[in-house]
């Protein structure tokens, strides 16, 4: 049986394509992990931007004049000029029998 020698050049030729094709391919699959990761944030801009202008949208609620009195009535009892505020006191327990009692 006759033996082929291969060549040196030959088999250079083909480690430099083995090495290009593995760059080639590391390069193709770190885009598509960058594509990836781009989409990923695209979304996560359009959700947050969603959620600033729901903010803003709530600022804008917050700062009405009908909120603020809401809020001057409610938490802080607050009263406009010449109103009277009645503040009703509930039961120490639930039989006001034994409540009146005990006043």
């Amino acid at each position: 049986m006759a033996r082929r020698r291969i060549k040196p050049w030959l088999l250079l030729l083909f480690i430099l394509i083995i090495w290009v094709g593995i760059g080639f391919a590391k390069n193709a699959y770190g885009n598509y992990k960058l594509k990836q990761k781009i989409r990923d944030l695209e979304k996560e801009i359009a959700i947050q931007r969603l959620r600033g202008e729901e903010l803003e949208e709530e600022i804008v609620e917050w700062e009405s004049p009908e909120n603020i009195e809401r809020v001057a009535r409610e938490e802080l009892g607050l009263v406009k000029p010449g109103e009277v505020m009645y503040i009703l006191s509930e039961p120490i327990t639930d039989d006001i029998d034994l409540d009146v009692k005990k006043r």
